[in-house]
């Protein structure tokens, strides 16, 4: 792990006091390597530990689309079954819209962060209210149902609402009851509308002549984000894939499955993760970058190695650290592969 840690130092050079990261790799279940730099709130000189709770921004969208699963494997709902069926308001142009096309980004709904973006729209107090008044504002889809990939932060504000209307708990108390209890995992929080106070939690920083500012989270949908988590518990996360904790096998292989689009051709997304082949092998992953925050968790599902790097401040050395990382990883499971 020596270049990771030359990696970390370069990463954290020549400033004493400076936004950081924490960063993990996980084996068969088992801690490898663990790591966190720098600090978490510049203004107080809080150092970041393994239980810091950072906003991870869309790795959210993995606690959803497993919401959604645990629904489906209690019978209360069905993958295939229409989105109207449970909001009998929306428009006549989300008709055809399926619950799996929310999850896999197929349903053609407009990305409402790209909206307010376009439109220059403050983004900041949005509600899942919000979200769905955009839905019903707006008069067609971006293409017709099934036919391509595209990636929407609307169907995942949509999810979060069909866990809470189907359940009949909030979907933060959901998550709690289903996974973070369950997975004892202590240090993760759902931002609610009520703006929650987040214990041990970073801060996001921007950088202005070589002076950080604290550039924060400030929206309050769920779903699509909303989740404050630690490395400590996202590794329980990661490995609850593998231990069946909290699913069956059969839906963990369900949720990193790929659907074919209309014509055939192979999807890009699962159950809140994204699925590419390597070099012959499954490897499934997400990004989040919002407000300060950078992170990614990876998984290598043939060789069952897990990399999750969160940050409160984007730096290009950010890139170099996941490449060595991930090719740390490579190495590391062609060495557990020859010894076993």
């Amino acid at each position: 792990m020596t270049k990771i840690e030359e990696l970390l130092d370069d990463y954290m050079k020549g400033e004493e006091l400076s936004p950081g990261i924490s960063l993990a790799l996980i084996k068969e279940g088992k801690i490898v390597y663990k790591s966190c730099h720098g600090y978490a709130n510049l203004e107080n000189k809080i150092e970041i530990n393994s239980k810091t709770a950072f906003y991870i921004a869309s790795l959210s969208k993995s606690f959803t689309a497993a919401g959604i699963m645990v629904l489906h494997e209690k019978g209360k709902l069905d993958l295939s079954d229409g989105i109207r069926m449970y909001f009998s308001d929306l428009p006549n142009y989300c008709e055809e819209i399926k619950i799996i096309n929310l999850i896999n980004h197929t349903s053609g709904l407009k990305d409402y962060f790209e909206s307010y973006f376009v439109n220059n729209q403050s983004i900041n107090d949005i509600t899942n209210s919000d979200v769905y008044n955009f839905i019903l504002k707006e008069t067609s889809l971006n293409f017709p149902v099934g036919d391509k990939f595209q990636y929407s932060n609307t169907e995942y504000v949509l999810l979060s609402l069909l866990i809470e209307k189907v359940s009949g708990l909030s979907y933060s108390d959901f998550l709690k009851e289903n996974f973070f209890t369950p997975l004892d995992m202590k240090n993760t929080y759902v931002f609610t509308e009520n703006k929650p106070i987040i214990p041990n939690r970073a801060y996001g920083y921007s950088q202005e002549n070589d002076k950080y500012y604290c550039y924060d989270y400030c929206i309050l949908t769920t779903g699509d984000g909303g989740i404050y988590s630690c490395i400590d518990d996202l590794i329980l996360w990661v490995n609850a894939y593998d231990n069946e904790k909290v699913f069956s096998k059969k839906n963990i292989e369900r949720m990193f499955a790929i659907d074919k689009l209309k014509d055939g051709s192979p999807g890009k997304y699962g159950f809140g993760w994204f699925n590419l082949e390597k070099d012959n092998k499954k490897v499934v992953f997400h990004a989040g970058q919002l407000c300060g925050f950078t992170n990614i968790m990876i998984k290598s599902l043939e060789e069952d190695f897990s990399i999750i790097i969160l940050t409160n401040y984007f730096r290009d050395s950010w890139q170099k650290i996941f490449k060595a990382v991930h090719d740390c990883a490579t190495e590391a499971s062609s060495v557990y592969a020859s010894e076993g």
